[in-house]
């Protein structure tokens, strides 16, 4: 053929008819490799659907090439599968293993294993049927790919496609950067978020986002290291065998426990055991979100001195410090650029037990998933053992904290009035939770208590949560700009052997448990019930000792001092509690108690 002939064949190929039934059929050949995945992770209840929107967005990218080389379009779109087939065997090979989403959090297991541990682990849970199931998976795309043909259209169309593409693509960042005005760094990140659900980004980007997060852990664990010991630190139960548990729940409002008075039993257990426990019924939590809480709670940080838990040793290094071995349980998410301090609390541990992988918190990661590594750290042979079990308690969604046998509310009965059937839903679901936790929280108690083993357990919320609670602002979440009691209102409840409570003796135990307090002085009751002293240790801080005197009990955010509340001069209202005498059901008898300030 002549160079003129060829010339007018590519020509008329250019300007051929563009298909669109063609251009989806190249969208479904990419999204496959993403959209498949998310779309079972949905269907499974295993997450919702963030992942899969961003899936649907972001496959378009891979049209761009297509449109802008469609010659090569065949060589494009199969060289671009492979990888997206590569890619996404991982984050669809964990699922299949653990009914996870695939995060960032899972390269830090791997990063973190040798080869030993890998080979290891292909060996436990490699199944045959993985193999007719990567056959199955891998024919289905090589159809797809079979059939395309190229994606010929004008050059005004092809260009004026791949503006728009790119646009729906870009929006993240597009939308920061210009419309926004917000640093190129800023809009980096949001775009990074947006694609990392989408193959091969959550593998590109969790890498890139691993690292980043893991110098930043580092740069904090280096400088805890060189923090100098507690000065006079000692020990009255040095010479005993010791169990020590602190139990950390998240978003569990007391004001919904029955355990508290709230009139439907969502704390069957622990109402069952409540002879045996110590409940206080008048602590809060400084702040509204986990992190910037257990920034204090675990530290000698307060509302005034906020960043204290960067200058002076945590509580895991005064535990290591008095001879404990350390343990840290957790089914909350890890490696994420939000919870980087948690985590470096969690590495000051000796040993960490990572649970929750998954990239977002609505998932169905139950806490029941402690409990099988609690039992096998209470058997570590250390002598004396500190353990922190952190929980994701009733984080919002509510549904995905509790498995359907669980499901213990869900009509309209002793709901209050004002609420609509799908608020009436949220509200029971997260009751529903609440009895969940009840369960997890009773079975770590009693499973501690049949070892016979020396110590205590202390357990409380992080912050608490409001869930339609009030009638003239109906409000599901947390807000620390505009406050409300059922954001901080906590549970806390100390649970000691016969033998621990013989040799650390509480006093008047019936007038302290309502007692005003705010867990960021956490660090010094705790070091009472441990029986830990050091010279700047302040027994006016301890909730549990003789010389507690009341002080201000701060919430609201310290890099805004205006924000600051003094709980003491400045209670909530009682309009807050009104949920608990206007009910739809028959009237309840309610411990009003509870809910003093």
């Amino acid at each position: 053929m002549s160079t003129t002939a060829l010339s007018t064949t590519n020509h008329s190929a250019e300007i051929a008819p563009f298909s669109w039934w063609n251009f989806w059929k190249y969208y479904l050949f990419f999204f496959y490799f993403s959209g498949l995945y998310q779309i079972i992770v949905v269907s499974s209840a295993t997450a919702g659907g963030v992942g899969l929107r961003q899936s649907i967005y972001m496959s378009f990218l891979w049209l761009i090439p297509i449109l802008l080389f469609p010659r090569y379009s065949k060589v494009i779109s199969g060289v671009t599968g492979l990888v997206l087939w590569a890619t996404s065997l991982v984050s669809m090979g964990y699922l299949a293993l653990y009914g996870q989403d695939f995060s960032q959090s899972v390269l830090f297991i791997i990063f973190e294993s040798n080869f030993s541990e890998s080979r290891e682990f292909l060996e436990s849970y490699f199944k045959f049927w993985m193999i007719p199931a990567l056959f199955v998976y891998s024919f289905l795309p090589y159809l797809l790919w079979k059939n395309l043909k190229p994606l010929y259209a004008t050059k005004n169309l092809r260009f004026s496609m791949v503006f728009v593409l790119t646009f729906i693509v870009g929006w993240p960042s597009i939308n920061r950067l210009v419309f926004h005005s917000m640093p190129l760094e800023h809009a980096i990140t949001k775009q990074m978020d947006r694609m990392e659900p989408a193959a091969p980004w959550h593998l590109v980007f969790g890498y890139v986002k691993y690292r980043k997060t893991l110098a930043e852990i580092e740069r904090h664990l280096l400088a805890n290291k060189k923090l100098p010991p507690l000065k006079g630190l000692v020990d009255n139960n040095a010479d005993s065998e010791n169990t020590l548990i602190l139990v950390i729940g998240e978003s569990t409002n007391r004001q919904r426990m029955s355990l508290y008075g709230y009139q439907r039993k969502t704390t069957p257990r622990l109402d069952a055991i409540k002879n045996e426990l110590l409940v206080f019924d008048n602590v809060y939590s400084p702040r509204p979100y986990t992190i910037e809480t257990l920034e204090q709670v675990l530290t000698f940080a307060d509302q005034k001195n906020p960043d204290l838990y960067l200058t002076k040793p945590t509580l895991i290094n005064l535990m290591k410090q008095a001879g404990y071995k350390t343990f840290w349980i957790t089914n909350q998410q890890t490696q994420t650029k939000r919870n980087t301090m948690l985590t470096t609390f969690s590495k000051q541990a000796d040993e960490q037990i990572y649970l929750n992988n998954n990239r977002m918190q609505d998932s169905n990661q139950y806490d029941g998933v402690v409990i099988e590594p609690f039992k096998k750290v209470l058997n570590d042979s250390a002598r004396k053992k500190f353990i922190i079990v952190h929980l994701l308690g009733t984080h919002r969604k509510y549904h995905y904290r509790f498995p359907e046998d669980f499901t213990v509310f869900k009509d309209n009965l002793d709901l209050p009035k004002w609420l609509d059937d799908d608020q009436s839903e949220e509200y029971n679901d997260y009751d529903n939770a609440i009895v969940y936790n009840d369960y997890v929280v009773s079975s770590l108690i009693d499973i501690f208590k049949k070892t016979g083993k020396n110590g205590m357990l202390v357990y409380f919320s992080d912050h608490g949560e409001e869930v339609y609670d009030n009638p003239e602002k109906l409000f599901t979440g947390r807000n620390e700009g505009a406050p409300t009691s059922t954001m901080y209102t906590i549970p806390f409840i100390v649970w000691r052997s016969d033998s621990w409570a013989e040799s650390n003796v509480i006093n008047n135990p019936d007038e302290i448990v309502h007692r005003l307090y705010s867990t960021s002085d956490f660090i010094y009751t705790w070091s009472e019930l441990a029986g830990i002293r050091f010279d700047d240790f302040d027994a006016a801080r301890s909730l549990v000792g003789q010389g507690f005197k009341s002080h201000p009990v701060w919430i609201g955010n310290p890099g805004i001092p205006s924000t600051l509340r003094d709980l003491r001069k400045q209670p909530f209202p009682d309009i807050e509690l009104k949920q608990n005498t206007s009910v739809s059901g028959p009237e309840k008898n309610i411990n009003t108690d509870a809910y003093r300030i």
